[in-house]
């Protein structure tokens, strides 16, 4: 799919941060996931971000990944599974 920044995974910085950025009309209704992610490089990007965004582009200009606040708390995202070193699940 397409987000702010294009089709990579997104991760909030916080579980309570998950509260507002969830919000598909099929959210909340799963279970959390608990990463620990590789950023690497980090792109800032302005809140709207850059939904053309892809590991290519991402990559040609030198960073892993990408950082941007669309006004509920700061996301990462990253264009590689490779990126994900860890995932646990989190009771709720």
């Amino acid at each position: 799919t397409r987000g702010w920044c294009g089709g990579g995974i997104y991760f909030a910085t916080s579980a309570a941060a998950t509260r507002t950025k969830a919000i598909g009309p099929d959210s909340h209704k799963g279970y959390l996931l608990e990463a620990r992610v590789d950023v690497g490089r980090v792109k800032y990007m302005s809140k709207t971000c850059d939904r053309g965004l892809t590991a290519r582009k991402v990559a040609s200009q030198g960073y892993d990944s990408v950082s941007f606040d669309p006004g509920d708390g700061q996301e990462y995202v990253v264009y590689s599974g490779s990126r994900i070193l860890s995932v646990r699940h989190i009771h709720m």
